[in-house]
């Protein structure tokens, strides 16, 4: 007698406990990542248009292109969770030339500051 089949929420919570990725409204749905030392842990909207990161424990400037050589146009506070629309390379800080595009405002963030807990569009 064939066996039955396991049911698609077992194997879903087995691939995601294991270190698979798991696709679709229902991965993304209250997706949290480990946050920066020192931060709270947070959930994040489920919303497929955009990123999220959080901000480390610093107060981090906004740049208008992805370098430090550009002009500040302001800063977002410590531990900050934030929506980003892209994920683009620029100057090198601190080991990483990751640099997010945030979504709503002008303005980069360096990731060298900032932790990814929904996936960004790269470009």
């Amino acid at each position: 007698m064939p066996r039955p089949l396991l049911p698609l929420s077992l194997l879903v919570a087995s691939v995601m406990t294991l270190g698979g990725v798991a696709a679709g409204p229902a991965a993304a749905e209250g997706a949290v990542a480990r946050p920066p030392a020192g931060c709270p842990r947070v959930t994040v909207d489920a919303d497929a248009n955009s990123g999220w990161v959080q901000t480390s424990r610093v107060h981090l400037r906004i740049r208008e292109y992805p370098t430090t050589r550009s002009r500040v146009l302001g800063q977002l506070p410590p531990c900050a969770v934030v929506a980003v629309v892209r994920r683009e390379s620029g100057q090198r800080v601190g080991g990483t030339r990751t640099w997010y595009r945030l979504e709503g405002r002008r303005g980069w963030i360096s990731g060298a500051y900032a932790r990814q807990l929904r996936p960004v569009l790269a470009t």
